[in-house]
């Protein structure tokens, strides 16, 4: 018995008739003939009863349509489940996203994304580096928007998606206000404001800036803000400075009173962006997809690599 004899059968029951049947199934009536047959043969039972005049269904037969309708469907639905697999963006993802990335990429791309994979259950996580990469390794999320190289994880691999430019925020009042081109001699004279360690974006600001670690006697120092928003707030109340990736501020998003963004004048301010996943990922094609959808969706103040 195959999934042909079954059709075969099924379309028999239906129209009752060999001719139309062979006709629906694109096989010849003696080839429907002989299936039916070989069928019967097999099940020995008797599932048509046929006359000059007409072929009627038997009762073992009808009892044995219901499980034969049942297999056909089965196999529709694996076949449908399998074409899904090789459209891209479509069931689950679990993605991962740094936190001084996420709040500003995301709501870029969302809409766009779903409108254009409307079948892709995108689910999110926001954490830190280390915590995504640990996520990340141990297949507890899919793929993670990092601002790190994964080069030394054997496990994990990247797609490089955008360099982003760091701008720097400051009080209004500031006297930093009146330079023009701002480098790295005017931010190391500045009392930068930093997240915790945990964050990369600390360790990125101070390479940007020429700085190998804080003084734990600077002023500024007793701040410990969890957040790059919470941050922005003191620069307004003018408790010091900082430095914000551009995404950040990208459509007046920083509107605060009292603080001011501005471009920096320094070739190496920018971090990278990338999409990390485990090697073994069977849906790799679907990262790349995403990928590229990243990139055709970003605004111009990053640079797509």
């Amino acid at each position: 018995m195959n999934l042909k004899d079954l059709k075969y059968f099924s379309s028999l029951a239906k129209h009752k008739n060999f001719s139309k049947a062979a006709k629906e199934c694109f096989v010849t009536q003696p080839t429907l003939s002989n299936q039916i047959s070989k069928l019967e043969e097999e099940l020995d039972l008797v599932l048509f009863e046929r006359t000059n005049r007409k072929v009627s269904i038997t009762e073992e037969g009808k009892l044995i349509l219901d499980s034969a309708h049942k297999a056909l469907e089965s196999v529709s639905e694996i076949r449908k489940l399998a074409h899904s697999f090789k459209e891209p963006l479509t069931g689950k993802l679990t993605l991962g996203a740094i936190h001084t990335l996420s709040p500003y990429l995301l709501p870029i791309i969302l809409l766009p994304l779903k409108r254009a994979y409307p079948n892709l259950d995108l689910i999110l996580l926001e954490a830190t580096t280390n915590e995504l990469l640990d996520e990340l390794k141990a297949g507890r999320i899919d793929a993670a928007l990092l601002a790190t190289s994964v080069k030394k994880e054997k496990k994990l691999d990247a797609f490089k998606l955008f360099k982003e430019p760091f701008w720097l925020a400051h009080p209004a009042n500031h006297k930093i206000y009146t330079v023009d081109n701002i480098q790295v001699k005017h931010l190391q004279k500045l009392d930068l404001l930093l997240l915790p360690e945990e964050h990369c974006l600390s360790d990125q600001v101070k390479s940007v800036c020429g700085i190998k670690s804080v003084n734990s006697d600077d002023a500024m120092q007793w701040l410990h803000a969890g957040s790059l928003e919470t941050i922005l707030q003191f620069v307004a109340m003018g408790q010091g400075s900082t430095l914000v990736p551009a995404l950040a501020a990208y459509e007046g998003r920083i509107n605060t009173q009292g603080l001011v963004v501005r471009k920096l004048d320094i070739d190496s301010a920018y971090r990278n962006i990338s999409i990390a996943f485990r090697k073994d990922y069977s849906k790799e094609s679907d990262l790349k997809a995403l990928a590229s959808f990243i990139k055709e969706n970003l605004p111009n103040i990053v640079e797509t690599t």
